[in-house]
């Protein structure tokens, strides 16, 4: 096992797959992350967000997250909802509402999207959080940056969690509120321009 003292606040340039093999039962107290959702998104050439079989690809993922973290919080989307409870049934949701993001829906709109949970819960917050798509300064490069709020009140949500997980960094959003929130990270991103973006968020930081 390469974890921990290797892996503890970096971006790892990888599959997720792979390098969580590395990782032992247990050892990440909460999971953070926001995989594709499988609707055809230009993620790079590395990543493939049009799967015929979404479950296939998700599932040895999935069952690693629950393998390694003592909680994991997937933000599934609408769309993806049904394909994680055939692999296992969630705990609880949690909605994440987003003003003004107003997408077509079988009711007309919607302007939230569910945040599965599996695992240890916590205490004394509701499942209910706003966090506004408000995108951060250089993240035009990204085609879906989650808001920095989107993060920190997961994390908050959990306060006694002290290393934070996730398989799907992105631009970095998820290690970026670990840092403003003084939290261990370990961030995996297999695009290798995300992760430059993600470690640039992550020195811009240090300068506040």
């Amino acid at each position: 096992m390469i974890y921990p003292d290797d892996f503890i606040n970096k971006v790892i340039c990888g599959d997720c797959l792979e390098v969580m093999k590395h990782i032992p039962d247990g050892a990440v107290d909460l999971v953070v992350t926001d995989p594709p959702y499988n609707v055809g998104i230009n993620y790079g050439e590395k990543t493939n967000d049009n799967k015929e079989d979404f479950i296939k690809w998700i599932s040895p993922i999935f069952k690693e997250l629950r393998r390694i973290s003592k909680t994991t919080l997937i933000t599934t989307g609408h769309y993806r909802l049904a394909d994680y409870a055939e692999i296992e049934k969630w705990k609880w949701l949690i909605a994440w509402h987003k003003p003004a993001s107003i997408k077509r829906s079988p009711v007309g709109f919607t302007n939230f999207e569910p945040i599965a949970l599996w695992g240890k819960g916590s205490n004394g917050h509701v499942d209910i959080f706003q966090a506004p798509i408000v995108v951060d300064d250089g993240l035009n490069d990204h085609p879906c940056p989650k808001p920095i709020r989107w993060a920190r009140y997961q994390l908050k949500m959990f306060p006694k969690a002290k290393i934070i997980f996730d398989p799907f960094l992105g631009s970095g959003t998820t290690a970026v509120a670990c840092k403003q929130l003084g939290r261990k990270f370990i961030g995996i991103e297999i695009n290798p321009d995300y992760c430059k973006i993600a470690e640039d968020r992550l020195r811009q930081e240090e300068l506040f």
